[in-house]
């Protein structure tokens, strides 16, 4: 009976917890491109959306994993109730056991699913939504504040109907200082008076123009990249190992050194802190 309740507490919580990540980290995305996203067809931003929830709700399963475990041995303690576990025999390994079964199902979800679910595919959708609505996209550009739009980052300070002044944009390796662009459609970028700075062959170059016109189109990927594929399963795969020594390490320390709400809430807010540093410098290695 104890056991069942424990796995069901577990998992519950444990998805619960990476839901509600990954709907903090989409309502952090819609509040920077809020206006954007407004401008998208509904059904194309709940598609998004979905696709978002589901990927960075497995991406948070370890962290979910490390409130799960300490929270139920912290609901346990908080009500007096190892000691009424020990006077029925129930040993800490059998406590433990209990804990175990349930982040089997959640380390087993995390590995099959590591081949699946993957952010290249996320940010490839992403791209494409921005390709295919990129003229209404950019009508609805906000000033004073950097965009990212796929593979572009802009940023304007003022608008004067369809002409934007004072320009920062940057694609690729290629960087744009402009006093005015209009976007002309179709991935058409017509600047006016400014300094193009991109590298050939290695070696930085440096061009000043009084028109200049760039098709981002032509760099457009219509496929998946094999590379930044490789990159996210290997991700997913340290993701999904991570979540071993996090899970050993919130079982040890809440049942054998935190004995208050402070311990509890410094300890979770810093082994999630730290789980995500760890994938970030994943991330940069490759």
């Amino acid at each position: 009976m104890l056991g069942s309740y424990v796995f069901y507490r577990f998992i519950r919580q444990s998805f619960l917890t990476a839901f509600v990540l990954s709907l903090v980290l989409l309502s952090l995305q819609l509040s920077r491109f809020g206006s954007i996203f407004m401008s998208l067809p509904p059904s194309e931003v709940l598609k998004f959306s979905l696709l978002w929830v589901v990927f960075y709700t497995y991406f948070f399963l370890p962290d979910g994993v490390i409130l799960a475990t300490a929270s139920g041995l912290m609901h346990f303690k908080e009500n007096k109730l190892l000691h009424v576990f020990y006077s029925f025999r129930i040993s800490n390994l059998r406590l433990f056991s209990f804990f175990l079964s349930g982040f089997l199902v959640i380390f087993l979800i995390l590995g099959g699913f590591s081949t699946t679910l993957l952010e290249e595919k996320v940010a490839f959708v992403r791209k494409n939504l921005i390709f295919k609505y990129q003229d209404r996209l950019f009508n609805e550009l906000p000033t004073n504040t950097f965009v990212v739009l796929g593979d572009v980052v802009v940023h304007v300070q003022e608008r004067e109907g369809n002409e934007l002044r004072n320009i920062f944009f940057k694609f690729g390796n290629l960087i744009v200082l402009a006093e005015s662009l209009r976007y002309e459609g179709n991935g058409v970028f017509f600047f006016k008076k400014g300094t193009v700075f991109t590298e050939e062959e290695g070696k930085p170059l440096l061009l000043r123009f009084k028109e200049y016109t760039l098709n981002v189109n032509q760099f457009y990927k219509t496929e998946l990249r094999k590379d930044r594929i490789r990159e996210s399963i290997a991700i997913n795969y340290a993701n999904t190992l991570l979540s071993i020594p996090f899970f050993l390490l919130s079982f040890w320390f809440c049942l054998f050194r935190c004995s208050r709400a402070t311990h509890f809430y410094l300890f979770v807010s810093f082994t999630i802190i730290l789980h995500q540093l760890i994938i970030f410098l994943v991330k940069t290695a490759f």
